[in-house]
């Protein structure tokens, strides 16, 4: 098995499932895991040492040959990507049902949110510009992110339900790429056009969603937040067009200074419940429950987001 730490199509808890499959059945079975790799390999060292421990096995299990020796640097990468099958154990399955929609603690803030924000990735620094902006219009809240990138301009605007915070509808804009998703009775429906070519959403969504669009950080912000807090509740995969079962945990509190000023936060950690290398930090201010710093990674990179004066 071979698998990078950080593949958004494959993730590593479906990888290990097959792993522990493979033993518990006593089939032979190696397993690599490259912590800075996708899907598929592409740094070099990490190559030659997949290639050495493939010819190495075939040759193995097929009673061939090969060749033994390899450079300094790709023995030592071999070293570090390679697993003991005896440690992996089965990720646990999330469990659909305990996924609900968090019980509030307070409503959300109106105003605008600005925020400077950069990613890291490959060894590269990209600097983006966000903001979120809260309005209130009767019975719901409308939030619109929106981030400038190299790229050019994306928003993403949600109507949540004022008392729950529920996701009801999703709107995202960028270049040629324009969906638009309404969310009710446990289904998602609406379209995604690009390229002036439109698909469907037509998809179950399994049940309510929170935080899963614009001021998804807000949301997390008006939360009964606490040291050792924990809940679960739904995003839904709009690429995939099916839920994703999310997980979050006050893991304590940390004074955390940005260019807004220095706060004392609750720091929030949330991840997919199926284990996948997706995950998000976020430090929430006690006083005004403002979302004052971010951290995310995913896909190999980095996001790190820190609110302005």
């Amino acid at each position: 098995m071979i698998q990078g730490a950080n593949d958004p199509r494959v993730n590593k808890a479906e990888a290990e499932q097959i792993v522990v499959a493979l033993r518990d059945r006593n089939f032979p079975v190696e397993y690599m895991l490259a912590p800075d790799e996708g899907h598929g390999f592409h740094r070099t060292v990490n190559n030659m040492a997949m290639f050495m421990a493939i010819e190495k096995f075939l040759a193995k299990h097929l009673d061939g040959r090969y060749q033994d020796g390899a450079t300094p640097e790709v023995q030592k990468g071999l070293t570090e990507i390679m697993v003991d099958p005896a440690t992996v154990k089965a990720p646990p399955k999330a469990d659909a049902s305990a996924a609900t929609i968090p019980k509030t603690a307070t409503g959300l803030s109106p105003g605008t949110y600005r925020y400077q924000a950069k990613i890291s990735v490959g060894g590269q620094e990209i600097a983006i510009k966000m903001s979120t902006t809260i309005t209130e219009d009767g019975s719901t809240y409308v939030d619109t992110d929106t981030m400038e990138t190299p790229m050019g301009l994306v928003t993403d605007k949600a109507t949540l339900d004022k008392a729950t915070l529920e996701v009801k509808k999703r709107v995202i804009e960028q270049g040629p790429v324009a969906i638009d998703v309404h969310y009710a009775e446990g289904k998602a429906s609406g379209k995604m056009a690009m390229n002036g070519q439109e698909r469907p959403i037509d998809a179950p969504t399994g049940g309510p969603l929170f935080a899963d669009a614009a001021g998804a950080q807000q949301a997390i912000g008006a939360l009964p937040l606490a040291s050792g807090y924990k809940a679960t509740y739904r995003n839904f995969d709009l690429q995939k067009q099916k839920q994703k079962l999310m997980q979050l945990e006050v893991t304590g509190g940390e004074s955390v200074t940005v260019p807004a000023g220095t706060f004392d936060c609750y720091k929030v950690e949330q991840t997919l419940a199926d284990g996948s290398a997706e995950k998000a930090t976020i430090w929430i201010d006690k006083a005004t429950r403002k979302a004052v710093k971010m951290s995310s990674a995913m896909n190999g990179a980095t996001m790190v987001s820190e609110l302005l004066p």
